[in-house]
């Protein structure tokens, strides 16, 4: 069941542009379009260093590991102290490109379609959950936030590798000056306050680094 909450149906605003927010059945629809290509954009990881972000903060996780809207399996490369990996995305595509690779790789990944904002999966379930990249593009990312709280044991760990808005100037105002785009194109609120966004949720991290000018967040949430 999705959840209910209204978070999604306040249009973003940057600068000028005023965006009307997609709802979770248009953000499977535009995901399950881009599936095909999306590994493409590894090109891109690498060239800005976000596979190092990847290897040095997801790459911690350990035990038994949930990925939120895995997508292609971008992270199943870094997770070397997991006891067992589960993997969740809304996009059946995207799951089909993330079994491709979990096959490649020759490693052991639960794959499973289903929805941030609603886990299929039961209380205090897992040592580790890790998210990267991903809750810019959730309708209610606040539901989001308490499901990954919910499913992870007492004592574990939420790992988010997040963009948002940078905090410097003027890469701050081009993030704006693009959103309506960006925003069109994947469903990705990149100019967003990710620190208020957790605020709003509950949620304290016990520790939060950025890089790339400001726009790439390391968060790590006690369970």
């Amino acid at each position: 069941m999705i959840s209910s909450r209204k978070a999604n149906s306040v249009p973003y605003t940057a600068g000028k542009a005023v965006i009307e927010p997609m709802d979770t059945q248009q953000v499977r629809r535009r995901y399950d379009e881009m599936a095909d290509n999306w590994r493409l954009l590894g090109i891109v990881d690498s060239l800005m260093l976000i596979n190092r972000l990847r290897k040095k903060h997801i790459g911690t996780a350990s035990g038994a590991v949930l990925d939120v809207a895995c997508g292609t399996g971008e992270n199943f490369p870094y997770f070397r102290y997991s006891s067992s990996i589960t993997a969740v995305d809304l996009s059946a595509e995207m799951i089909d490109e993330a079994r491709r690779r979990r096959d490649q790789l020759g490693i052991a990944v639960d794959l499973v379609v289903g929805d941030a904002q609603a886990l299929p999966f039961g209380d205090d379930t897992f040592d580790t959950v890790v998210s990267a990249l991903s809750t810019c593009t959730i309708p209610d990312y606040v539901s989001a936030f308490h499901e990954m709280t919910r499913v992870v044991r007492r004592g574990g760990r939420i790992l988010l590798l997040e963009h948002g808005r940078s905090s410097v100037g003027w890469v701050a105002r081009r993030q704006d000056h693009h959103l309506d785009r960006v925003y069109a194109r994947s469903a990705c609120r990149n100019n967003r306050d990710v620190g208020a966004e957790l605020t709003e949720a509950g949620l304290a991290p016990v520790s939060s680094v950025r890089s790339h000018l400001g726009t790439v967040n390391r968060i790590t949430i006690q369970g």
